[in-house]
């Protein structure tokens, strides 16, 4: 089972400042994460999308599931939908969502990761030291095996 983590920072560097810690502690701690994606809301409202490429595994689901994720999060209540009814059967917490798009408001940044449970602790750890907001939703081994197949068939199109 894997963690859907959202570190959240009051400021736009604090997220890319944790992917460089994570990329260096990878290795000194044997530290993996399973994917992760980087927002910024810069403090005029645009807000900024980046797959951490760097910091992920290779084979990775990429840049259309966070796009998926990332829109849900920051998209849904300004298109006026559902959130119940935009999650479908991905079966995310629907506080989890709302909570992360009421936290990365203007001026600030996230990194999301999808995490192994077993090595969560380490990365929680590193994150630790630039103290961020941490959110987390558990991922079932079923829903990431059906994201996995759906994003890497959309890929392959």
């Amino acid at each position: 089972m894997s963690k859907l983590v959202a570190f959240v920072y009051g400021n736009e560097t604090g997220a890319k400042r944790l992917e460089a810690d994570l990329v260096k502690a990878r290795d000194e701690k044997n530290l993996r994460v399973g994917d992760a994606a980087i927002v910024i809301r810069h403090s005029d409202g645009r807000s900024q999308f980046s797959h951490a490429s760097e910091l992920v595994d290779r084979g990775s689901m990429g840049g259309i599931f966070w796009g998926f994720i990332l829109a849900l999060i920051f998209w849904t209540k300004w298109l006026g939908l559902s959130i119940g009814g935009a999650l479908g059967d991905l079966r995310l917490d629907e506080d989890f969502v709302k909570d992360i798009g009421e936290a990365v408001g203007k001026g600030h940044s996230a990194l999301l990761a999808i995490v192994e449970q077993g090595r969560l602790p380490g990365v929680l750890e590193v994150a630790e030291e630039s103290n961020p907001t941490v959110y987390q939703s558990t991922l079932s081994e079923e829903d990431e095996q059906v994201l996995k197949v759906v994003f890497q068939s959309t890929r392959e199109m």
